[in-house]
């Protein structure tokens, strides 16, 4: 059987916990009244463009914390997603960075993307290399999350650049078309969380005016980890999608040990930032499982 029913993972969230409006949106980020972050006031530059990152409290130069970098869906920012309460809370509770690359013309400009403004795996690599220069962060634990296009810009990330981040947390995004062909190795932890009832960026995916088209999910699965080890996922996804509880499924006959876990909950085109702590407590190194398996409970 190529994938293992994680009934340890299921977890009973009703759908109008799911949908109510306290959950976090791309277009409609939380926002604080004062937020402070460590960059200037016009953001980090770098040669490609700017970031903003918030620094857990206890990051000195003796210890050095993780981080999470964000990419921000379409229309949003680097200033939006620092705004976002629930997203700062979440990285506050882990003890991590959060790192907020901005887009160029609030768009990513990946493969298949509308978006052509600058090559973005040179500008995630400046701001890699920026952060580990200016500020107390181990760069050997940098998780890549991010919600809608930015789900789909960590996508390529982990496929490009597998080896610059810890782990990958895509959330409501996937390869866009043409898929790649294949992916560097060795292969990374990846978790990636949708939602059964998502019609912005459905599970197939789908066109965006008559040039570009969003790639279906468990294609861009099979790309990633290739052998077939993916190929159940399909059906089971259309099962979860008459229950109203969010389920994962961890792949366990792909080659290579890294996590590969799907994760499919009944709403629709949203982010909630549990979701992300718990891909953090599952796919950073020097977690047990033990405690993995203990935080991984974290949704509402």
């Amino acid at each position: 059987m190529a994938v293992r029913w994680q009934s340890s993972l299921r977890v009973a969230i009703a759908v109008a916990s799911l949908l109510q409006a306290g959950h976090p949106r791309a277009e409609e980020p939380r926002k604080v009244e004062a937020v402070s972050d460590s960059c200037p006031a016009n953001g980090c530059q770098v040669e490609s463009g700017k970031y903003r990152i918030i620094l857990p409290a206890r990051a000195s130069k003796e210890h050095r914390s993780g981080a999470i970098m964000f990419f921000h869906g379409w229309q949003g920012s680097a200033e939006e997603t620092i705004s976002d309460q629930s997203l700062a809370a979440a990285a506050e509770r882990l003890g991590v960075a959060l790192i907020a690359p901005d887009g160029m013309g609030r768009t990513w400009s990946y493969p298949g993307s509308p978006g052509h403004y600058r090559d973005e795996f040179a500008f995630v690599a400046q701001v890699l290399d920026d952060v580990e220069r200016r500020f107390p962060i181990d760069p050997s634990k940098i998780m890549a999350s991010g919600f809608s296009q930015g789900g789909s810009m960590v996508w390529y990330l982990a496929c490009r650049m597998p080896s610059r981040f810890a782990g990958f947390a895509p959330v409501a995004g996937s390869f866009w078309e043409p898929l790649p062909q294949q992916c560097a190795g060795p292969r990374p932890n990846l978790i990636h969380i949708h939602g059964t009832g998502d019609t912005t960026v459905p599970l197939a995916g789908r066109s965006i005016g008559s040039r570009y088209r969003q790639g279906d999910l468990f294609r861009s699965l099979a790309v990633f980890a290739p052998g077939d080890c993916t190929a159940s996922w399909a059906t089971a996804s259309r099962e979860a999608a008459l229950s109203d509880k969010m389920a994962c499924w961890q792949a366990t006959t792909c080659s290579g040990s890294a996590r590969l876990e799907l994760c499919l909950h009944p709403g629709g085109h949203f982010v909630d930032p549990t979701w992300i702590e718990r891909a953090w407590h599952l796919a950073i190194p020097q977690q047990s499982p033990a405690t993995a398996a203990g935080a991984q409970l974290t949704l509402p």
